[in-house]
């Protein structure tokens, strides 16, 4: 019995690593499992973000064309109709423009940030505050709503434009609906001129946003920021509008001047010698330009006195 018993133990003995080696591989699998349901959970929860914000950015990017733009067809193509100034100037399209501002940062900005600009979102991508891989969804949405909402309104206004059309296809009387122009011919304002103009504007929009959203400057309310960012942009088409009208947005440029000639218009990439890419372009570097001066000029300074 007692070598029936030793059998039995070495038997269980010998049994034993077994047991384990089955137990830790077991261990392995579900542990390697786990990862994959946790690395899927996370690729899923991404796209979901993603998703939210680059419907949010088209949402908002969509109401601030279409409204702002549609301030633009209401002054000229009423006056132009009416033969009359009824519908006002530049003043009305500035406002508009600011207001169409503002709602698109109240539809957005709880989601997203409320960019609505390629220019805010590289320059926020620059400043650390938004994720390098985050800013082509953020541009795509942008693209998308600003391109969306043009052709809305090239059908909202297809009547009007066709009363001021008189000769039956697009001209210049009304191609300023969708896209920005310089106001004088190019051998009046240089190229450096058109540059600087909507480098500068693009700059003062990024410090006006950045000193409005920084808690640790004004400490403005956060309900009282979409209204003050768009009397910003406001102030912006006020003050820099003489020479191209004041784009400073590059997808509220590019996508309606790509849907303006998709709809027949002849020259919206050739007019004024092409200077379709300085609005396009430009402000990109201007709104990186505006971020760093408010950084280096008062955010820091802020910091270091806390």
């Amino acid at each position: 019995m007692l070598q029936a018993n030793d059998d039995t133990e070495n038997d269980h003995n010998a049994k034993t690593p077994l047991v384990r080696r089955r137990t830790k591989k077991t261990e392995y699998v579900e542990d390697d499992t786990m990862k994959r349901m946790k690395n899927m959970d996370r690729f899923r929860t991404a796209g979901h973000c993603f998703l939210q914000k680059f419907l949010a950015e088209a949402l908002g990017t969509f109401t601030l064309v279409l409204l702002g733009d549609g301030a633009v067809a209401q002054v000229v193509l009423g006056n132009a109709a009416r033969h009359d100034q009824f519908f006002g100037g530049f003043l009305n399209i500035s406002v508009g423009y600011g207001l169409a501002l503002m709602v698109g940062i109240c539809i957005s900005g709880g989601v997203s940030g409320g960019h609505l600009n390629p220019a805010v979102t590289l320059a926020m991508a620059v400043l650390g505050k938004l994720k390098p891989v985050q800013v082509p969804v953020y541009w795509a949405g942008q693209y998308l709503g600003a391109f969306l909402a043009a052709a809305v309104l090239w059908g909202e206004y297809a009547d009007a434009i066709k009363m001021v059309e008189t000769s039956g296809s697009y001209t210049s009387a009304t191609h300023g609906i969708f896209a920005s122009y310089p106001f004088f011919g190019t051998d009046q304002v240089t190229t450096l001129s058109l540059a600087m103009d909507q480098v500068l504007g693009t700059a003062m929009l990024l410090i006006i946003i950045l000193a409005v959203t920084d808690n640790n400057n004004m400490k403005i309310e956060s309900s009282l920021v979409p209204i003050t960012i768009g009397l910003g942009l406001t102030a912006i088409h006020l003050s820099f509008g003489l020479n191209a009208g004041s784009a400073i947005n590059p997808a509220r440029d590019f996508s309606p001047r790509l849907l303006s000639l998709l709809a027949g218009w002849k020259e919206p990439f050739k007019a004024a010698d092409s200077w379709f890419w300085i609005p396009w372009l430009l402000p990109h570097v201007g709104g990186v330009l505006g971020a760093g001066l408010y950084k280096v000029m008062v955010g820091c300074h802020i910091k270091e006195q806390e």
